[in-house]
């Protein structure tokens, strides 16, 4: 297999201006359907092999890579040709050995060799798309989905009238959320004043007129002018009473926060346990961390680091429903089961890079980008790979070799029908759809009721083109039938509705994204939903955290949360049981936002406990006690009896046998002062008159030779059988029973030593 077409080094990202440059496809005079997007990645190679090739090029007299689109750092676009064998003509001039580099712009003619077919690039040079609103702010109350309004078309005039007067109530509150009221106060007059008014003096400024003129009766309203130069505190009071309304109907926690600082880089991935005690954060230094808010004082630390494969970053964390397990995907093609203890239970195997049918492999191939623990199931998941692929497992499934095999394959393609990369994936609210987002922008939602059909019954074309890093990167529900979906190529969150899913319910515009692990979390209501917005190191910008409403047609932000200077808030997780939203960051931190009136356990169990106490190096003394008065130059006699050193006290006393209570040691030789062998009497009448009949008295020699004169004359069990064939000088000596102890052997040795020395 040929080795792809390197991407040369004076290539860059593309420009946001040719983000959507493509090329036309013209044959015969006439304009096909097919268009090849140039806009998303540096370099594209064209030609007729499909393994190495972006674009393929169907005809005889193309070379296998014949000619390089590619993004200059500048933001041009050029073409390069490969040494192809008929070459490539742009405008209608070759490009030569010499001069095989060329400039494109919008109207360049490409024809590849001999083909017919010419290629006119378009998109480039664009300006970056203006923010519109229009989309969402035309749907009216007809236009949005069953839940949001009713549309019935024969309405009595009561149901007229109450319909209107939900419109009027919906339009006031928008406006309410939308910018708070300014009351202005007016200082206070005594009752008495009102009955004899004082002039002021007609030489005062009117300014100062006013603010020390009385009226009886109503007084007016006050005008714009004194709204703004009479009232500064009275609008800060309104605005903060405005958002802790709205923080309150949100259930928004963001009163207080605390920073969980462990890893060194950025955060790509935040899991809470269903419980919302314990939680698992993933970063890009391939290390994840388990925390146990339970188990923690105000110093937050955590109770466990594990790298779960090493030179692989942390993509994806998911808790099981009962939380005992953790389903960890890296960037490498084997995803990882870890107990709640951080310990790796369980591994899924590689799929064979070789096999071109994705179907027939056992397991990914390529780099996962995404997984998910099944809402309700807890030996159930799924993962999503750049192999085309969401696959389904079974931990109780078969293995090969300690490594899990995948239970079902569901492969996406593109339009065309070719094998494309999978970016996410996302089990519903109770698991019986599943839903994956490719590169081209588009959501497929499958429905696994049937039988693990491959077809998919739903396809939204959601976001714009991307690549693997740059393309759909969350999906999520807020509850059964609206969920969203973000994407880093428009840089836009959209909420789609299931039951109408050929258009958005509302689409949030410049909602930066930088990152492939960005995501989104609604509230347990499914009324808001959170998302973190990207900036660019080095430009002094803040990153932000921002809250959307999604039921009402209001596209402003209900509140949004700065974090530091050139810091990214990457993946959000908003718990729905404890209320609380972890905000995962590119300075390596993670922020919990809680709020001790709305939320519940999990981080408040550290924020509100002691911190423990540090001994000092000092003493107290209690003047009410009866402290030890330390006299070092009284007499004996006046000194206190506890001034003394008890170690040294407690030294001395162990000396005595008497005041430490020694017991009396066994006796060894000759007795003394009356003692015999034994130590105690007890033991001298144990020993000497009361015999044991256990085993452990016995000799055991003795024992044996007491049945050896009975085994000669009575042979019973094996004399008879050997008397014949066996006589007794037969038997080997080793195997004789010895007639001598080892003592009366030691002896006859001596004797016979000392026989030899008198020769």
């Amino acid at each position: 297999m040929s080795s792809r077409f390197p991407t040369p080094k004076w290539a860059g990202f593309p420009a946001r201006a040719n983000a959507k440059a493509y090329l036309e496809v013209w044959k015969d005079g006439e304009k096909l359907k097919d268009q090849l997007g140039i806009g998303q990645q540096a370099c594209y190679v064209l030609g007729r092999n499909t393994d190495v090739c972006d674009f393929e090029l169907a005809h005889p007299s193309i070379s296998r890579q014949h000619a390089a689109l590619v993004h200059s750092k500048t933001g041009t676009v050029e073409i390069l040709d490969l040494d192809s064998a008929q070459g490539t003509v742009v405008d209608g001039e070759p490009l030569t050995k010499e001069s095989n580099r060329k400039t494109l712009s919008n109207g360049s003619e490409i024809v590849f060799g001999a083909s017919t077919r010419k290629y006119i690039v378009r998109g480039l040079n664009q300006k970056a798309p203006q923010s519109t609103d229009s989309v969402p702010m035309q749907l009216g109350v007809n236009d949005l989905p069953t839940g949001f309004a009713t549309n019935n078309a024969k309405q009595s005039q009561k149901d007229a009238e109450r319909k209107a007067r939900e419109e009027e109530i919906r339009r006031i509150t928008m406006e309410m959320m939308g910018q708070a009221p300014k009351v202005v106060r007016e200082p206070q007059v005594p009752v008495d004043k009102f009955d004899e008014p004082e002039e002021p003096p007609r030489s005062q400024p009117p300014s100062e007129v006013r603010k020390t003129a009385t009226v009886k009766g109503p007084q007016r309203p006050p005008s714009q002018q004194e709204v703004d130069s009479d009232a500064p505190e009275s609008d800060s009071d309104d605005d903060e009473d405005n958002g802790s309304d709205i923080a309150m109907r949100y259930s928004l926690p963001l009163k207080n926060q605390v920073m969980l600082s462990a890893h060194d880089k950025l955060i790509s991935s935040i899991a809470v346990d269903a419980a919302g005690a314990r939680v698992a954060t993933g970063s890009v230094d391939y290390h994840m961390k388990l925390w146990d808010f339970a188990g923690m004082a105000r110093q937050v630390k955590p109770f466990r680091d594990a790298e779960v494969e090493e030179g692989h970053p942390v993509l994806a964390l998911s808790y099981s429903p009962t939380g005992d397990r953790i389903l960890a995907v890296t960037g490498s093609s084997q995803p990882t089961i870890l107990t709640r203890e951080g310990v790796t239970e369980l591994q899924f195997v590689k799929g064979d890079m070789y096999v071109m049918d994705m179907a027939h492999t056992k397991g990914h191939t390529h780099s996962c980008t995404s997984g998910m623990w099944h809402p309700q199931q807890k030996q159930s998941v799924i993962t999503s790979s750049l192999d085309g692929t969401i696959r389904l497992w079974n931990l109780e499934g078969k293995t090969v070799f300690d490594k899990l095999i995948n239970d079902h394959v569901i492969k996406l393609k593109t339009k065309q029908g070719r094998r494309t990369e999978v970016t996410t994936c996302a089990y519903n609210h109770d698991g019986s759809l599943l839903f994956g987002a490719t590169t081209e922008g588009m959501v497929y939602g499958y429905d696994l009721r049937r039988a693990y059909s491959t077809n998919a019954t739903i396809k939204i074309e959601a976001h714009a083109a991307g690549s693997p890093d740059l393309s759909v990167s969350s999906i999520r529900f807020a509850n059964d039938k609206i969920f969203g979906t973000r994407s880093c190529s428009d840089d836009c969150l959209k909420i789609w509705d299931i039951r109408r899913p050929s258009k958005p319910v509302k689409i949030f515009s410049n909602v930066s994204n930088h990152f492939a692990t960005a995501n989104l979390a609604f509230n347990a209501s499914g009324t808001a939903v959170a998302a973190g917005t990207s900036v660019q190191a080095g430009k002094g910008l803040h990153g932000q955290v921002i809250f959307y409403d999604v039921l009402t047609a209001m596209q402003d932000p209900l509140m949004t949360t700065d974090m530091n200077q050139d810091e990214s808030a990457v993946c959000v997780a908003w718990h729905p049981k404890i209320n609380q939203v972890f905000v995962g960051s590119s300075a390596s931190t993670v922020r919990v936002f809680y709020d001790e009136a709305i939320s519940t356990k999990g981080v408040l169990l550290t924020a509100t406990k002691k911190l423990p106490l540090v001994s000092s190096g000092y003493v107290r003394v209690d003047a009410t006690g009866d402290g030890v008065i330390i006299t070092p130059h009284a007499l004996p006699m006046f000194r206190d009896a506890n001034e003394k050193n008890n170690k040294r006290k407690y030294a001395k006393t162990r000396l005595d046998p008497i005041a430490s209570k020694k017991p009396t040691m066994p006796i060894s030789g000759p007795g003394f002062g009356g003692s015999t062998g034994g130590g105690t009497l007890t033991q001298y009448f144990m020993k000497d008159h009361i015999k044991s009949e256990s085993i452990r008295s016995q000799d055991p020699r003795e024992a044996i030779l007491k049945y050896a004169k009975v085994a000669e004359d009575e042979s019973v069990y094996l004399g008879a059988a050997y008397a014949a064939t066996q006589p007794k000088d037969q038997i080997a000596p080793e195997y004789q029973l010895a007639k001598d102890t080892l003592e009366q052997e030691k002896i006859k040795q001596e004797e016979e030593t000392r026989r030899l020395l008198d020769l």
